[in-house]
């Protein structure tokens, strides 16, 4: 019996899960995503992600798939029904017909990350920004950092050990920072209209600002958002220099400093396909 392939286009908040791969210990979006269309499809489920998120990391667009015994024929209850199985903290938006060998992995042509950084001491969203107000950064320097990612290909000094890629080869299409002049945008939807301005040199931090870095890439290697904030933000602090943040990275060297941001600033954005 041949089966049907479907896409979910989805979004999650990740505070609670390991990450989205399953894993024996501990509770995955992927997972808990197969046992809701295990219990409605009546048949084992074996999905894809479209990348591999880290413990605590969020997604306001995600792409899985999946393979149905049986056509869903009434795609509407069916999403409806989904939902309520479903845990809050996974919102499924949408279900795709797809062709037999569409894969949401390996034909993802771009991925955007967003990370955010906050100032302002705040109970309220400390789940989904990196809060730095204790320290002095300087801007003029974590800028020049940010846009020498765009100039580089091999990103083995930003990134964390992994058996899984065959290379660390990656084209940065766009790596940027702006300001965002209120905290509740940090959960807006990624290129809805918003007030962010370009972060520029002489930047001094206003209250109730966020700061936000968004960069595009045809793929990511394990841990390399974080790897890059955190690097980026310790060229900031004076504790590595701008020239030796470049010649590890151009090297691909090691930092005597090692330092990964944490995952509750980091959110997966947006994925393209060409055919969606």
């Amino acid at each position: 019996m041949s089966k049907t392939r479907y896409f979910l286009h989805l979004s999650y908040e990740g505070t609670n899960y390991c990450g989205w791969q399953v894993q024996n210990n501990a509770p995955s979006v992927q997972q808990t995503i197969n046992e809701a269309l295990q219990k409605l499809l009546g048949h084992h489920i074996a999905s894809m992600g479209c990348g591999r998120t880290d413990t605590g990391v969020h997604a306001k667009d995600f792409y899985m798939h999946f393979d149905a015994e049986n056509k869903i024929g009434d795609k509407v209850n069916f999403l409806f029904r989904l939902n309520c199985v479903l845990p809050e903290a996974i919102t499924i938006f949408r279900i795709i017909d797809v062709a037999e060998k569409a894969h949401t992995r390996f034909d993802a042509t771009e991925r955007t990350y967003e990370y955010y950084v906050h100032f302002d001491k705040s109970s309220f969203i400390k789940k989904y920004s990196f809060y730095q107000g204790f320290y002095k950064i300087d801007w003029d320097k974590v800028l020049p950092a940010t846009e020498f990612l765009k100039s580089i290909e091999d990103f083995t000094s930003l990134c964390l050990p992994s058996e899984d890629f065959k290379t660390n080869i990656c084209y940065i299409k766009e790596a940027k920072w702006d300001i965002l002049p209120s905290q509740h945008l940090i959960l807006k939807p990624f290129e809805f209209p918003d007030t962010s301005t370009p972060l520029a040199s002489g930047y001094q931090m206003k209250s109730g600002e966020v700061l936000r870095l968004t960069i595009t890439s045809n793929r990511f290697l394990r841990g390399m958002i974080r790897k890059i904030v955190g690097t980026v933000l310790m060229v900031g602090k004076g504790k590595i220099e701008l020239d030796e943040f470049k010649e590890v990275v151009t090297n691909k060297g090691n930092f005597r400093i090692h330092y990964l941001a944490p995952p509750n600033g980091l959110f997966l954005s947006k994925i393209k396909y060409p055919y969606l």
